[in-house]
């Protein structure tokens, strides 16, 4: 799996190994990366962390005075996600079928068993459970959302931490589908 070698490549950080460990107990590889906006199907979770990872290291060839490391890099994009961990449920729905026939299907719905504030905050919580992260890394996965939950604060912390403001940009960019219909 993809996510895996890139993890294994990049991050040697004390604790890497059993945060891995214990991330390979959740659903996290099995997971959707959203209800229905990104990566909305079984493994989207893992494949989006990695076109976020892919996604950030194009922008720091683009901004090379941001300057990290390669593990802060994996940490950052790999991770930033991980308050999704067993947060998907599968229900199921009616619709007809192209005969005019009612079925059900599947859908993903999001419910979180663990609350702990913003989308970023569960996010660094979760990963410093098993391994320190440096102030830099924090407010990037923290605020990987931009103001998208009216944080307006976050432009202060993406003008003193350019990775934040990067990685909520290859966060965005790696979610935007073209050719998908809304």
């Amino acid at each position: 799996m993809k996510f895996i070698e890139v993890y294994e490549k990049y991050i040697e950080r004390q604790g890497a190994k059993e945060f891995l460990e214990w991330l390979k107990t959740t659903d996290f590889f099995s997971a959707p990366a959203s209800t229905r906006f990104h990566e909305d199907y079984a493994g989207g979770l893992a494949e989006h962390s990695v076109n976020v990872f892919n996604e950030l290291v194009r922008l720091l060839k683009a901004y090379p005075e941001v300057k990290v490391s390669a593990e802060t890099a994996a940490i950052v994009s790999l991770l930033h996600d991980v308050c999704k961990a067993d947060c998907y449920k599968v229900e199921y729905r009616n619709r007809k079928n192209e005969y005019g026939q009612w079925e059900q299907y599947p859908f993903y719905t999001f419910k979180e068993d663990f609350c702990y504030g913003g989308h970023g905050s569960k996010s660094v919580y979760l990963v410093q459970k098993f391994m320190p992260l440096s102030k830099e890394e924090a407010v990037a996965i923290n605020c990987h959302m931009g103001v998208e939950n009216g944080n307006y604060a976050v432009t202060d912390a993406f003008r003193a931490y350019p990775l934040a403001f990067l990685l909520h940009t290859a966060d965005m960019s790696s979610t935007i589908n073209f050719n998908k219909e809304i």
